[in-house]
């Protein structure tokens, strides 16, 4: 009875990595808007077209997935940060503006971020914490990460509070509440035949690297696309997108430019780079 049940348990997970792995592949299929397409699809949403409505949702639920990955580990399962991402950008739809002239995912963001932080902290935490408390948490234990194990945990909080501009109380007393405590060896199921330890995901395998690569790959193409052909090419000759990396001598040889020439527009391309309305169309990818 007890090896039924772990095959029954192994069965239910394997549904669902497929399921998900569906959906992830489902949603690959939607091209991303431009933004023109961007700007005509709000409009008619908002003015009740329901067509148009869905187009724009489903043109961002990609963004919501690379949005959900980087809370994963949180204490909620992937598939539910990406449910609650998506009523984050439900909210969005709902409330966009597109009057005031900023790109729909630039505003989407917020709300995408809010839903799932918002989830985790209600649906996880014994402790519940405000949404703005839950956010400072969140990036606490980012910022733990480069300081982990190089100080004892009083020294860890000050150079975490240090890094983040927090006060160092407020960090120790938000990392305290966060602690919790819980074996792997936790019965998960009424008889005791399922442990917690079965549904830890096995980090040697990835079923979505695959697909998340091609997702910055063609979010990378978006964002060179939307710039000066000519700065467009000398990034991707600098930075080795779609060929190897080449020197500003290199480059300048191939169109015909001095170096000094190259370094400028580089600068200028780098500065375009920047805007809002690209870095939060790439920034999901920086850990």
């Amino acid at each position: 009875m007890k090896t039924k049940n772990k095959n029954k348990s192994k069965g239910k997970k394997e549904k669902m990595e497929n399921s998900l792995l569906t959906y992830l592949k489902e949603i690959d299929k939607t091209s991303v808007l431009s933004r023109e397409e961007e700007e005509n699809t709000a409009r008619a949403a908002a003015a009740g077209d329901k067509f148009a409505r869905e187009k724009l949702i489903n043109a961002n639920l990609r963004f919501v997935v690379r949005v959900a990955k980087k809370y994963r580990g949180y204490g909620l399962p992937f598939e539910d940060l990406i449910s609650e991402g998506n009523a984050g950008l439900l909210e969005a739809v709902n409330r966009f503006d597109v009057k005031k002239g900023h790109r729909f995912i630039t505003y989407a963001v917020w709300w995408i971020r809010q839903s799932i932080i918002s989830a985790l902290y209600k649906k996880v935490r014994m402790i519940r914490l405000p949404v703005n408390r839950a956010a400072e948490l969140v990036n606490i234990k980012k910022a733990s990460r480069y300081v982990m194990g190089q100080f004892s945990l009083e020294d860890e909080a000050k150079e975490v509070a240090e890094f983040l501009n927090m006060d160092k109380n407020l960090v120790a007393d938000l990392i305290n509440i966060s602690t919790e405590m819980i074996s792997l060896d936790n019965p998960v199921s009424s008889d005791g035949s399922t442990f917690l330890h079965d549904f830890i995901e096995d980090d040697r395998y990835d079923y979505e690297k695959d697909l998340d690569n091609k997702f910055l790959q063609d979010d990378v193409k978006f964002v060179l696309d939307s710039m000066d052909k000519e700065e467009a090419d000398i990034i991707r000759c600098r930075f080795g997108i779609g060929c190897d990396p080449m020197t500003l001598q290199e480059v300048g040889e191939r169109y015909n430019l001095c170096k000094e020439r190259i370094r400028q527009i580089e600068e200028r391309a780098l500065a375009r780079l920047r805007a809002p309305s690209r870095t939060d169309l790439l920034e999901v990818y920086v850990a």
